[in-house]
């Protein structure tokens, strides 16, 4: 059962990491970054590595409500 959970957990990461370069939207790119780093954390717990876990979920949640705020303020559409 763990292996198809990793299996899947696999797909979902490398479809969010390829859809940031699909999209063109800052706050588009933003969500999909967190939503990587929340699946990195459900990978590295299932390695039995908690603290890689506890630190990417951390880092994660940090960076992504900084982008959302510096996105906010600057505009979502790049020049």
């Amino acid at each position: 059962m763990i292996d198809v959970f990793m299996f899947l957990m696999l797909i979902v990461l490398l479809v969010t990491a390829v859809s940031i370069f699909v999209f063109n939207d800052l706050l588009y790119i933003v969500i999909i970054f967190g939503a990587y780093s929340m699946v990195m954390a459900l990978i590295w717990q299932q390695l039995n590595s908690p603290d890689l876990a506890i630190t990417e979920a951390a880092v994660g949640i940090g960076m992504t409500v900084l982008l959302v705020t510096v996105v906010t303020k600057v505009g979502r559409r790049p020049q």
